[in-house]
């Protein structure tokens, strides 16, 4: 079972989106595949004003996703999420559909409330 834990508030957050930038993040975040999270550091999701990243790893091996706005420098992320290595151990397609909805989910959460969430556990 995957669990979605709310952590501290995003350090570099961006403020307030406006409507074109919110409707292409929500794009963005709907757009992300679970082959996309386990990617090396880079873009995964370029759509319009917003971009999904994946940051590389932390030293406790979560891989950081963050969702920034394109164009600015600086103070630039509107959501950010920590998937715990364990979320890739999904070995059938319904493990991994799982998965990314629960990535998903805190991606949708952070951008909400401008906190950090974490997914972590097995997908079953």
């Amino acid at each position: 079972m995957l669990q979605v834990q709310r952590m501290g508030n995003i350090n570099n957050a961006f403020g307030n989106m406006n409507a074109n930038q919110g409707h292409d993040a929500r794009l963005a975040i709907n757009a992300i595949d679970f082959a996309d999270v386990w990617r090396g550091a880079g873009t995964i999701v370029n759509q319009g004003l917003v971009r999904v990243d994946v940051q590389g790893r932390t030293a406790a091996g979560e891989q950081n996703l963050q969702v920034q706005i394109n164009g600015v420098n600086g103070n630039s992320t509107v959501a950010a999420a920590l998937i715990a290595e364990s979320v890739q151990d999904a070995s059938i397609e319904a493990q991994r559909v799982y998965a990314v909805r629960k990535i998903k989910d805190a991606l949708f959460s952070s951008m909400n409330d401008n906190h950090i969430y974490r997914v972590t556990g097995t997908p079953t």
